[in-house]
């Protein structure tokens, strides 16, 4: 069964290998003058998006990739810092294009007043979405969206195997699994979710972080 997963990031390269035959589509989501713009150019930025969409199709052979790029572009170079809003708007877009898991490789380390980003991960939640997030590498200070009960947010552990997890947190649904990076590691349990999926897509986050539990090492 075919897995559509949503890759919001630096955008994805649509020439590279992994994806000459795949299914590949997406948007740009561009800062101007306070307002958002969607753009039909999702090239990648720095690589970062890339590198998680071609890790996510080595593990879940039936995924298609779904882009929306926030990194933005200016004068001066990238830049990967982007305010709430912004990522609130690509995950809201994943979400009305009925993408069933979202992969965010990206963190904010504060909620602005009006922001928006609780409100629509519970709404992505309660629409049967499942949203996986990476946690701030060396920092125990909350980031979101990881930090979310509606959210499973990952960190990466050198000593587990590939396509291995373990259980951070039951109550706030947070696994470790195998990465150098939690980025690597976010990829790798969203591409186990995409697995899932492509058995039976009707499970929502409970059953999946259920099942990703029964199978965890400690």
């Amino acid at each position: 069964m075919a897995v559509r997963i949503g890759i919001v990031d630096t955008g994805v390269d649509r020439q590279h290998k992994k994806f000459v035959q795949r299914e590949l589509s997406g948007v740009g989501l561009r800062r101007r003058d306070d307002t958002y713009h969607f753009e039909p150019d999702f090239h990648d930025l720095n690589g970062h998006g890339t590198a998680m969409a071609s890790l996510i199709v080595s593990i879940c052979k039936d995924a298609s990739i779904h882009v929306v790029r926030i990194a933005q572009e200016h004068d001066d170079g990238v830049s990967v810092r982007v305010p709430e809003q912004l990522l609130a708007t690509g995950i809201e877009w994943c979400v009305k294009q009925d993408i069933r898991i979202i992969n965010v490789s990206y963190n904010i380390a504060g909620l602005a007043e009006g922001g928006g980003l609780h409100r629509v991960c519970r709404k992505a939640v309660e629409s049967g979405t499942i949203i996986v997030a990476a946690y701030r590498k060396g920092e125990e200070m909350p980031v979101y969206p990881a930090v979310f009960p509606t959210v499973i947010g990952v960190r990466g552990r050198d000593d587990l195997e590939p396509g291995e997890v373990s259980v951070l947190s039951e109550e706030n649904r947070d696994l470790f699994a195998w990465g150098g990076s939690n980025s690597i590691a976010t990829a790798q349990v969203s591409a186990m979710v995409g697995r899932i999926h492509s058995v039976d897509d009707s499970l929502g986050l409970e059953a999946v972080f259920a099942y990703l539990m029964e199978v965890a090492v400690e």
